[in-house]
């Protein structure tokens, strides 16, 4: 059983960025499975994997933003960097030993903000594509 349930309400609307956030959903998986086995290595992997895919997907999609005139890029931008460094925070932790407390912490903030910001930030630039006239 997924620990995130996809729903199709989730969707943006953009094949490319509905792909990537599928992507999201698995390693957060993953990270979600290393925990609860207790497997250093593999919640090390997992997060370094997760952080790692999710700048690539946050730069992709600024781009398009950007190349499409999205009125509302900054503040996207300053949702994609507050979640950088909330990572990037528990990574640092990570590496000094971040107690299973601490990951746990880490996949509910993941899991919340991925929803959170699909529904409710990403969602706005779907819809700002699907009323752009087709070039």
């Amino acid at each position: 059983m997924a620990v995130i349930k996809w729903r199709d309400s989730y969707n943006t609307g953009v094949e490319q960025f509905d792909t990537e956030h599928h992507k999201i959903v698995d390693l957060i998986e993953v990270l979600f499975l290393a925990v609860r086995n207790r497997n250093d290595s593999e919640v090390e992997k997992a997060i370094n994997e997760l952080i790692g895919y999710t700048e690539k997907h946050f730069a992709a999609e600024e781009l398009m933003m950007e190349n499409a005139g999205f009125p509302e890029l900054e503040q996207h931008k300053k949702e994609h960097v507050r979640l950088a460094r909330q990572a990037k925070d528990f990574q640092e932790i990570q590496h000094g030993e971040m107690s299973y407390a601490q990951v746990r912490e880490f996949y509910h903030f993941l899991r919340e903000w991925l929803v959170d910001h699909i529904v409710g930030c990403d969602k706005k630039y779907g819809e700002f594509m699907a009323d752009r006239p087709s070039e």
